[in-house]
């Protein structure tokens, strides 16, 4: 386990990285963070500030950590204003005299070098006599390196008391098999679900649950990252997200100090997330948005299928990332809403990558299984809350409709009702009525596609789709997925087995009689409204858990929009009876 973590140490970059890993691992170790590292201002060669916890003689020390990268080289050692010599000099001639707080000059003063790596023999003289000659009363020098670092994450925050030794074989087992993505994300989902499933903590040990998953997370990535694969740490985040909302949600909504401990916690976990999103989509796959088919021949696969099912996912994976940049910005919004001025170049920026995405990859007009239902609806969700973009999504929806009822009719690769590999990889197996009715006989896109078209003003798409329903779907119950009373309980962890189905859903060209049935169903008492996700403001939560787990979102997650599209529209709905 420390070889792991040893190498995990060395591979961390300075910044963002071996800087937001180590306050965590000094407040599980009984110190008192002071300051944090900041991007924008300067620190005087001061990346963590802490007080150490009471000795055996209830004596304390403030501990000024200076962080450098990997092994501490000459050139790192000294040359430059951010070699570590300077750093030194900055402490003792700057950050000591003007940084620290009266309540902290009792204190003795310890200035910690800390690296992932270890001191390279050529450094190693130069060092020693530089901080033995500023040694003096009240001041001195500590050397945290990799090897001593790996040993108080091991001793620290994956305790054996707090972490059982068959969850570290699952977490070592997830680090060795990076590779092989499946295989490690099935290890790693097991150590969640083993560490978030104890019950009756406290919110001092649910802070710490949430470190040892970020702690677990970040060496899983830079493991990953190092051998170019970062599927399953992707996959590992998102489980992670939401099995850790499950546990700690009621302190969101708490005011004391060790709940906001446990949202802070929370909120590092959901911005390793985001790091793990940039690192997977951002940087290898959007730079090739805007290339014909390029990243459609990237997923390296002869079968259609394997395409089609990657680029779905890929494709609710940058716009469930888009529906977290507006959410930021939503203010006191609890649901999805329409506005012109959002005032987010990251969501505008994610909008026409994903616009290139899709026209550039083909493949994604044309769904294969009714659960891709899940990709299209936070596609179509994300643009349409973009005014400025709601054109975009009234084409993409119109696109589907005409690709679907095509490939429908020609008895190609339509939407079917099994989402099983063996099944789709050949699917369709039979050319005929019979066996195509048996295959569609419930859908969820459907109704989907035919509202959002109708109500974003593709009056002709949701036509066809009308006149295409009567001939053809008679058969098909349309219906979509709504949350019931078990649903809080079972969503977060992957227990699928709960909401409700409203089916027998009209296809209508203008989609109002849909609207009006949806307007009565999704009432203000419904349990939707009590899912914590929603009435503690964080729907995107609902949303990520409804995209990993493969569930439809619910209409009453985007109802309110769908209203405000149709205002926008002039569409009119009847009054619910």
């Amino acid at each position: 386990m420390k070889l792991i973590f040893r190498q995990y140490l060395a591979s961390l970059r300075e910044r963002r990285e071996l800087d937001a890993v180590l306050p965590d691992l000094l407040s599980e170790l009984g110190y008192t963070v002071i300051s944090r590292p900041s991007i924008g201002t300067r620190q005087y060669g001061v990346d963590v500030a802490a007080l150490s916890p009471p000795d055996s003689g209830g004596k304390r020390k403030l501990y000024l950590f200076s962080l450098k990268q990997g092994d501490l080289t000459r050139a790192d050692w000294d040359g430059t204003p951010q070699a570590l010599r300077s750093s030194i000099n900055e402490i003792i001639d700057v950050y000591i005299p003007t940084r620290v707080a009266n309540a902290y000059r009792k204190y003795d003063v310890v200035i910690c070098l800390c690296f992932g790596g270890d001191v390279q023999e050529a450094v190693r003289d130069n060092l020693t006599m530089f901080t033995n000659g500023l040694t003096r009363k009240g001041l001195s020098f500590d050397e945290w390196n990799g090897d001593y670092l790996a040993g108080l994450l091991v001793d620290g925050v994956l305790r054996e008391q707090l972490v059982r030794p068959e969850l570290r074989t699952h977490f070592q087992k997830a680090v060795a098999m990076v590779d092989e993505p499946e295989v490690a994300f099935t290890h790693f989902a097991a150590l969640i679900r083993g560490i978030c499933a104890i019950t009756g903590t406290t919110p001092r040990q649910r802070t710490t649950i949430l470190r040892q998953l970020s702690i677990c997370l970040w060496v899983l990535f830079v493991w990953a990252r190092d051998t170019g694969n970062i599927e399953a740490p992707y996959r590992a985040s998102e489980r992670a997200l939401l099995h850790a909302w499950q546990l700690v949600h009621e302190d969101i909504a708490r005011t004391s100090k060790a709940s906001e401990e446990v949202g802070i916690a929370y909120a590092d976990l959901a911005d390793l997330h985001f790091t793990i999103w940039d690192a997977l989509i951002g940087e290898k796959i959007l730079p090739f948005a805007d290339k014909q088919h390029a990243i459609s021949v990237a997923v390296n696969s002869a079968a259609s299928a394997d395409v089609n099912l990657k680029l779905f996912e890929t494709l609710g994976r940058v716009a469930m990332r888009g529906l977290w940049h507006l959410w930021s910005k939503a203010g006191v919004a609890l649901l999805p809403e329409l506005r012109s001025d959002w005032e987010s170049p990251e969501a505008t920026e994610l909008a026409q990558q994903t616009v290139l995405l899709i026209r550039n990859n083909p493949i994604l007009m044309t769904p294969i299984t009714d659960e891709q239902v899940v990709d299209v609806g936070v596609t179509l969700l994300f643009l349409s809350m973009l005014e400025e973009w709601n054109s975009a999504a009234c084409n993409y929806a119109e696109a589907l409709i005409k690709r679907i009822t095509l490939a429908y009719r020609a008895h190609n690769r339509y939407p079917t009702i099994h989402s099983d590999y063996r099944t789709l990889i050949d699917h369709p197996r039979e050319r005929t009525d019979e066996f195509r009715q048996a295959q569609t006989k419930g859908s969820t896109l459907f109704p989907l596609l035919a509202l959002w078209a109708a109500s974003l003003g593709g009056e002709k798409g949701a036509a066809h789709l009308a006149q295409f329903a009567t001939k053809f779907l008679g058969h098909c119950n349309a219906q979509f997925w709504i949350a019931d009373e078990d649903t809080e309980e079972r969503f977060y962890v992957g227990d699928t087995q709960h909401g409700t189905s409203l089916g027998g859903l009209p296809i209508t060209k203008d989609g109002t009689e849909l609207m009006r049935i949806l307007e009565t169903e999704c009432s203000p008492s419904a349990p939707f409204l009590q899912l914590s996700a929603i009435r503690l403001g964080h729907w995107p939560i609902l949303a990520l858990a409804c995209r990993h787990y493969r569930m439809p979102l619910p209409p009453d997650l985007w109802i309110g929009l769908m209203k405000q599209v149709r205002a926008k529209n002039g569409l009119k709905d009847a009054a619910p009876a």
